[in-house]
């Protein structure tokens, strides 16, 4: 699977690949290599401490904006705060989660936060009265296919075409990460892959593999928060919202699209 999520077992990342090959070569008593070695496996712990720290700061930032206003109190309103909440809430115990090195779990929470940042979009934009009340009472079917192409239909059909283009492409991603996500949170192939070392039953999550986790659940995070600041009509939250997101990819872009170089890794 081309550009595929980055958190598949084989996905590993060409710093990955680097650094087993400079410590196998490390083993035979190469100082240099040893030396090679810590530096790269330095630089990808130094990306997943860097990136933990900025979206704790992100995840805080976010709430104080959030705390600024009162909001309507109609169900469609209460919805979308809700599910704002719960994405906060996911994102904040996957950061908990991978800093206690339970990264199963982490991995496991990846998808319930797309998922909820599709609902919001479908709830805020795209269902009927009588659906937004079936989703208050669950009683609707959330079919996530059909979610994205309503998605797309509601928000980009009136947009110039350069922009549903890119929303195309990233859902494309998506639709081609959504696979794996679904098998880390239903304890599929992957996440049982995931539980060994050679035949060791050991817990085998890469430093770059919860990178990319951690970032997925950021921007879909920042991306949900754009969305409901717009539709609550709160402009100085979502400018600085989106400043967030911009400045978070220009710190950050070049060095996740380092450790995501291999031919399955998504790049960003």
């Amino acid at each position: 699977m081309k550009r595929a999520m980055c958190l598949k077992r084989t996905n590993t990342s060409a710093i990955s690949k680097n650094a087993d090959a400079i410590a196998n070569a490390g083993s035979s008593g190469c100082s240099r290599c040893r030396i090679l070695w810590l530096i790269v496996s330095y630089e990808v712990m130094s990306v997943l401490d860097d990136i933990s720290t900025r979206c704790a700061q992100i995840r805080e930032r976010l709430r104080q904006l959030i705390q600024r206003h009162e909001y309507p109190r109609d169900i469609r309103s209460l919805l979308l705060m809700a599910y704002v909440d719960i994405a906060l809430e996911h994102h904040e115990a996957i950061c908990l989660l991978t800093k206690s090195k339970l990264n199963g779990s982490a991995f496991a929470m990846v998808r319930p936060v797309f998922d909820t940042m599709f609902r919001a979009l479908w709830i805020n934009k795209v269902a009927t009265e009588q659906q937004i009340e079936q989703a208050r009472r669950d009683e609707l079917t959330f079919l996530m296919g059909k979610i994205r192409d309503d998605i797309k239909q509601g928000y980009f059909s009136d947009r110039p075409p350069e922009e549903a283009q890119l929303f195309d492409k990233i859902l494309q991603l998506l639709k081609e990460a959504w696979r794996a996500m679904s098998s880390y949170m239903h304890s599929g192939a992957l996440q049982i892959g995931r539980r060994f070392i050679g035949d060791e039953l050991k817990p085998n999550y890469s430093e770059g593999a919860i990178v990319e986790a951690v970032n997925l659940v950021t921007i879909a995070l920042l991306l949900l928060l754009h969305m409901f600041f717009v539709s609550m009509r709160c402009q100085k939250e979502d400018e600085e919202t989106q400043a967030l997101l911009r400045q978070y990819r220009a710190d950050f872009g070049e060095r996740l699209r380092a450790l995501n170089t291999d031919e399955n890794g998504i790049a960003r």
